[in-house]
């Protein structure tokens, strides 16, 4: 059976369970009725040129094999032609399947359309597990952008399918937006538990305090900037799995920033911080100072760097001019 001799099984049989959902006919109402309708509708398309049949598990990839040519149905009761489709680690995959085909249907129309899968998938939605995001108004180029075909894709090792991952992820990044996980071995991990900020350790607040000051020199923006705090806010959270609840306390606190009443609070928070800053400067990586200020720096230019970036954030009143006096 050809690709061209299959598509057209599948065009007749999609044509036929469209009249029937239109006419009320039963078989159409959930997802399981839904399969066994396709895998039936299918027999009666391709009858003598192929039999249809389920794969040999329930939780197989795709659902319905046909003379080495897989279906996958998906049901859904949105009002959308958009939805989630498989895990990209296809753990169960059907190798009887050669080429994967997708059956979409809607019940709220009721309507179904058919696609070639790696034709309808237009990224890759991260929840418990990496998963396709199906398109079927023909927004599907993951794929194309990758210049990978789906089965090119699944013979990646898991490694390169996170990198390549990652990177469709971080392209769709709203501004403001960071990674909550990770794609690669040169990546930082965090803790699986989120561990709330004033219950830590004193020395351990401190370097958290340091690092999130260095990465984000953006809080030295004035006071009526509101979106300053948000960068160490996702910053915690993304590099330590760590919750402020209020992060302008960090910086505010007389804790942190002396018994002083009045002033500069932050500025003074930052000046009794500094030892710790330097010591972040000096040990963290590259890729975070990429990430954060979106430009390499190497470790003996850091500090510069980060005072002309302070500086930057508050020109009316350059810190660097009150935190370099530490640097003795």
């Amino acid at each position: 059976m050809t690709p061209e001799v299959f598509e057209a099984c599948l065009e007749k049989a999609i044509q036929a369970m469209n009249q029937q959902a239109s006419a009320g006919m039963p078989g159409y109402s959930d997802a399981d009725y839904l399969e066994k309708t396709v895998l039936a509708q299918l027999r009666v398309s391709c009858e003598g040129i192929g039999g249809a049949n389920p794969t040999f598990h329930d939780s197989a990839f795709p659902d319905i094999v046909i003379n080495g040519f897989g279906v996958e149905v998906k049901f859904t009761s949105r009002s959308s032609w958009h939805g989630t489709g498989n895990s990209i680690f296809e753990g169960m995959r059907d190798d009887a399947a050669s080429r994967v085909y997708l059956i979409y249907f809607r019940s709220d129309i009721p309507e179904a359309r058919w696609s070639k899968y790696e034709e309808c998938i237009k990224g890759i939605r991260i929840s418990h597990s990496p998963r396709y995001m199906i398109d079927m108004d023909g927004g599907g180029n993951f794929f194309r952008n990758l210049n990978l075909t789906l089965d090119e894709f699944k013979d990646l090792d898991m490694k390169d399918k996170m990198v390549l991952v990652k990177g469709d992820v971080q392209k769709r990044l709203k501004a403001g937006e960071k990674l909550w996980w990770f794609g690669n071995e040169q990546d930082h991990t965090i803790p699986v538990n989120v561990r709330l900020y004033r219950n830590l350790e004193s020395s351990v607040q401190s370097a958290l305090r340091a690092e999130a000051a260095l990465m984000c020199p953006e809080i030295f923006q004035g006071s009526r900037k509101r979106s300053k705090y948000d960068g160490i806010a996702v910053y915690l959270l993304t590099q330590h799995g760590v919750l402020a609840s209020n992060v302008r306390d960090m910086f505010s606190a007389g804790s942190v920033s002396g018994p002083e009443r009045g002033g500069d609070y932050i500025l003074r928070s930052v000046k009794n911080n500094m030892k710790a800053i330097r010591k972040a400067a000096a040990e963290l990586d590259d890729a975070l100072f990429v990430e954060y200020w979106g430009e390499s720096c190497t470790r003996e230019n850091r500090m510069t760097r980060w005072f002309e970036l302070v500086d930057a954030a508050r020109p009316t009143d350059p810190p660097s001019l009150h935190l370099m006096e530490d640097m003795n």
